[in-house]
C-alpha cells in the first residue's frame, strides 16, 4: 500500500510540474505575442518631415521610397530610422504617379528617396497595399529659375547692397542642421503665420529654395 501510495504522489506532482510548465509556456507566448503587437503599435506611420505638411492617418504611411520587388510583390519604404516592408498585388493595386493613375509598372518608375504615401489593409499584422501615390514634381517656370552662381554673388553681397530676401522654406529641423547664409527660415506648412519675416516693399526680390524640386 505504502508503494502504491507513492506513486499516486508521484504521478499527481508530475501532473502538477506539467501543468505549471504548460501554464508558464503559454504566458511566456502570450507576453511575446503583446510585446510584438506593442512593438508594431509604436512604429512610426509618416516621416517626421511629412508631418510637417500632413497629420497620420489610419491606413496608411508616408516615407521615402526605398526598392520595389515584383517577384515577392513587395514595397520597401524607409520612415525615419524604420523600415516598413509592404505586400501588394500587381492585378488590383492602385498607383498615382505624379498625380495621374497608371499600372503597377509604374512603381519601377519611382526614384529611390522620392516621397510616397501608401494606403493599405492589415491583416495578422502583414500589411498590404492597396494605393501608392508619389509626390507629383512642381513646374517652375524658366524665367522665375535662379542659377546658384546668381545665389552666390547676391549672398556676398549681401540683402543691404544686393537688394533681395532670401527664404528656405524646408522645416526648421533642417535650417538648424545648416542652411545658405543670410537665409531667413519660412517653412512652408507655416508660411502664413510668417510673413512678417518678408520684406514690405513688393518690388523687392524673393529668392525661395528647398531640398530640391519634388
Amino acid at each position: 500500500m505504502l508503494v502504491k501510495r507513492s506513486i499516486s504522489i508521484t504521478s499527481v506532482s508530475l501532473l502538477g510540474l506539467v501543468f505549471f510548465i504548460l501554464m508558464t509556456t503559454g504566458q511566456a507566448a502570450a507576453e511575446e505575442k503583446a510585446a510584438v503587437t506593442a512593438a508594431l503599435q509604436t512604429k512610426p506611420s509618416d516621416a517626421k518631415i511629412c508631418q510637417n505638411c500632413h497629420q497620420p492617418q489610419p491606413g496608411n504611411l508616408r516615407g521615402s521610397f526605398d526598392s520595389v520587388a515584383f517577384k515577392s510583390q513587395s514595397i520597401q519604404i524607409k520612415i525615419d530610422e524604420t523600415t516598413e516592408i509592404v505586400k501588394f498585388n500587381p492585378e488590383t493595386i492602385k498607383v498615382i504617379d505624379a498625380g495621374k493613375p497608371a499600372e503597377a509598372g509604374a512603381l519601377r518608375n519611382i526614384k529611390k528617396g522620392h516621397e510616397v504615401r501608401i494606403e493599405y489593409t492589415e491583416k495578422d499584422n502583414v500589411k498590404t497595399a492597396v494605393l501608392v501615390a508619389s509626390k507629383p514634381p512642381i513646374k517652375v517656370a524658366a524665367e522665375k529659375l535662379m542659377t546658384t552662381a546668381n545665389v552666390e554673388k547676391l549672398v556676398a553681397l549681401g540683402p543691404e547692397k544686393g537688394k533681395y530676401t532670401l527664404v528656405d522654406a524646408r522645416p526648421a529641423p533642417k535650417f538648424m542642421e545648416g542652411a545658405i547664409p543670410t537665409a531667413v527660415n519660412i517653412p512652408y506648412p507655416a508660411f502664413d503665420k510668417m510673413v512678417d519675416k518678408l520684406p514690405k516693399d513688393k518690388n523687392a526680390l524673393l529668392v525661395f529654395y528647398c531640398s530640391g524640386m519634388t
